[in-house]
């Protein structure tokens, strides 16, 4: 799906994946604040720098591509969603430890995620779709490059949320 669709009108849904979108648009919002206010603290370079940046430091986006596909396959999307949730849960615990004057957001976001989780486990289970559990994600662990790598974490943790809501979207239109 082209990341510059415009998010198509919510009426036609269950109820529960319109409580999970508007759950993920309020999350997204969350995240853009903080990822916001990371940039403005530590004064961080351009998107082009910061690219660089992160593939030095070996952060990814989570993968999401069974959610982009033409024809959704339920399964393996809310998998992908169950696993990026956790992973991002796993690396906002390194950036609350290396940043502890955003300790209370991340903890709040952390929160947000694992109740997303669990709605989307929900929905899973009223799909009929089995639930895969992956292992945990990439760590962060480099020293001088910490304010730098949590933005990062959080800029792709936004993203994520964009697709999460598009893959909602795109699963049951």
């Amino acid at each position: 799906m082209c990341s510059a669709t415009p998010l198509p009108e919510t009426s036609g849904y269950p109820d529960s994946v319109l409580d999970n979108l508007e759950f993920v648009l309020r999350i997204r919002k969350d995240v853009a604040k903080m990822k916001n206010d990371l940039r403005k603290e530590f004064r961080l370079g351009s998107d082009n720098e910061l690219q660089l940046v992160q593939e030095i430091l070996h952060i990814e986006q989570v993968d999401y591509s069974h959610c982009r596909k033409d024809l959704c396959n339920k399964e393996d999307c809310f998998n992908q969603i169950q696993t990026g949730l956790s992973t991002y849960q796993h690396s906002l615990s390194h950036v609350a430890q290396i940043l502890p004057s955003f300790s209370e957001k991340v903890t709040g976001l952390q929160l947000d995620l694992s109740n997303l989780s669990t709605n989307i486990h929900r929905q899973i289970l009223e799909s009929v779709v089995t639930a895969v559990t992956f292992p945990q994600g990439e760590t962060l662990d480099l020293q001088n490059q910490r304010a730098i790598g949590s933005y990062l974490v959080v800029r792709n943790l936004e993203k994520f949320m964009e697709a999460i809501a598009r893959a909602l979207r795109h699963c049951y239109s």
